[in-house]
């Protein structure tokens, strides 16, 4: 009944976010700044979406045993076009169906998803908040978000030391090293620039909107993604988190926000797929 009840909200907020943008931006609208489009740019946005998966198909070799860089990237693939395109959060069990078959314990498997959400999460905040600091002007505030954010990790290593799990203190001994923590950290932090930089390239120009702005929208669209309801592939909540970084603190025209978070949105779900499908078929041939 729950279930059935959360599908009908994700089906009631998509509905609703297309009638909204129709009735206050108008599909024609939206598809003029469609014809505004680069091919150029926007083979630079998927290079740089490409990027991304590769520095986070890499992170997991530091909170992993598995070292095939192939066998990474085809998780990280599939486990990222699931979460994208399945409500609840339910794609991240594709992340432990995949790693079960390669015969990983299923408390490392914890531990490592674990591990990287959290730096998923406090990478993503240190992103927003520098692009918020440096947009208006105090470079140093930008820069101790930066340095100061990933000391917050050690709260929950805290926490882990009163669980008593074998497996766990194991991991703990083996990962949670400075030096491992660091790189880990430094690796999200460059996800998600190369993600915000494809989002940027994929805007159409006439849009008017910079690339600071740009990756503080980001960071908004992306804080959505761990909303345990949202629409169908994420449509409709993204754009608002998008949008309403761009409307409440930056004072951009909503029309042109909302459109900005379509076009980001949009790029999101079909490069995902495109990945995917291409890890997919490697894998099988």
């Amino acid at each position: 009944m729950v279930k059935v009840l959360k599908f009908l909200i994700s089906i009631t907020i998509t509905i609703l976010f297309l009638y909204f943008l129709n009735k206050y931006v108008g599909f024609e609208n939206i598809k003029r700044f469609f014809n505004d489009l680069s091919i150029f740019n926007i083979s630079i946005a998927f290079l740089f979406y490409l990027i991304s998966y590769i520095i986070r198909s890499y992170r997991w070799s530091f909170t992993l045993d598995i070292k095939d860089f192939k066998k990474l990237f085809h998780i990280t693939a599939i486990n990222t076009f699931f979460n994208i395109i399945l409500p609840f959060r339910t794609g991240e069990f594709s992340f432990f169906y995949m790693l079960k078959k390669e015969n990983i314990h299923i408390s490392d498997i914890t531990m490592s998803f674990i591990t990287t959400r959290a730096f998923d999460g406090i990478g993503l905040i240190a992103i927003l908040l520098f692009s918020y600091f440096l947009y208006i002007g105090n470079i140093l505030f930008a820069i101790l978000s930066l340095i100061l954010l990933p000391f917050s990790f050690y709260i929950f290593i805290f926490i882990l030391s009163f669980i008593k799990h074998e497996k766990v203190k194991e991991f703990n001994n083996k990962r949670f090293n400075f030096l491992n923590l660091v790189i880990i950290y430094l690796l999200s932090i460059l996800t998600f620039l190369f993600k915000f930089l494809a989002f940027y390239f994929v805007l159409p120009e006439s849009l008017n909107i910079n690339i600071i702005q740009s990756f503080i929208a980001s960071s908004g669209g992306d804080l959505t993604t761990v909303l345990p309801i949202h629409g169908i592939a994420g449509i409709g909540s993204y754009e608002t988190g998008y949008a309403g970084i761009l409307i409440t603190l930056l004072n951009i025209d909503k029309n042109l926000a909302f459109i900005a978070s379509l076009f980001a949105h949009i790029f999101i779900i079909l490069s995902s797929s495109i990945i995917a499908f291409i890890s997919y078929l490697l894998k099988k041939l």
